[in-house]
């Protein structure tokens, strides 16, 4: 189940990085901040949509004054999260999204009635993209190769998840990524290289419903990008470009298996 839920999730990677100039983000949770027994396991995978928009910092141009908006919506989205219980305070975390793998550590700090965890995580993903044009005259056949583009994600951060023993869930977090996307022209072979550096903050709100080993979780997960620092690089030149802000929506449910462990 587990291998099932990471594979669609970096299917959504490849979707996401092909939509242009909409930057991945990781905003679902799909995990409440009650602890795992050790040998436990909690594998889940969200299914939802994803709503997306960035906007850009208004640029002057002589009496003229433009900001350009980009949005995308993408059904069904996918997220991913493993949970392996280590002892009764401290399990091992693998979130996947469309920005890629985030390996973690979800901590229990505050307990009884209420509970609160904190989860350090970091990761990030890579997609390479390529074309080529084939033409056969006679008996002859010449390829052309055409554009390429290598795109490089990492991210950084933690996330706080409170649980009431209600079933009520939230949790806020932050995240600092990093992306690098190189452009190949295939007629002249220069490299232009984009750069972001981005500030992510967001939470997610949900309901734990249990059913033996299976676990339902409806969540509302919310993303902002306040500042995303833009540059290009291109023959050795570095120029900034416009600093753009974002927002995320990924209303969701949650399917996990969740196992007793020791």
């Amino acid at each position: 189940m587990m291998a099932r839920s990471l594979s669609m999730a970096g299917m959504a990677v490849v979707i996401a990085a092909s939509a242009g100039c909409i930057v991945p983000r990781s905003a679902g949770y799909g995990f409440t901040a009650v602890p795992l027994a050790p040998g436990a396991a909690d594998v889940g995978l969200s299914v939802g949509g994803i709503y997306q928009q960035e906007t850009s910092a208004p640029q002057s141009v002589g009496s003229a004054v433009t900001t350009s908006t980009s949005r995308q919506t993408q059904i069904p989205a996918f997220e991913a999260n493993a949970q392996l219980g280590i002892t009764d305070q401290v399990s091992l975390n693998l979130h996947a999204s469309q920005a890629g793998i985030q390996p973690g550590v979800k901590i229990l700090v505050v307990k009884d009635p209420v509970l609160v965890s904190v989860v350090p995580q970091i990761g990030g993903g890579f997609v390479s993209r390529g074309a080529s044009t084939s033409t056969t005259i006679g008996g002859g056949t010449t390829t052309a190769e055409g554009n390429g583009v290598n795109s490089f994600t990492f991210l950084g951060g933690v996330r706080a998840v409170v649980s009431l023993p209600v079933g009520l869930y939230g949790g806020l977090g932050y995240d600092f990524q990093y992306i690098s996307q190189a452009t190949r022209d295939a007629a002249t072979m220069n490299v232009t290289t984009a750069t972001s550096q981005a500030h992510n903050v967001g939470g997610a709100i949900g309901y734990e419903l249990r059913l033996g080993g299976l676990a339902l979780r409806p969540e509302l997960a919310v993303l902002f990008t306040p500042l995303a620092k833009n540059q290009a690089n291109a023959g050795g030149t570095t120029s900034d470009q416009p600093d753009t802000g974002g927002l995320f929506l990924f209303p969701n449910v949650t399917v996990a298996a969740v196992s007793s462990g020791k």
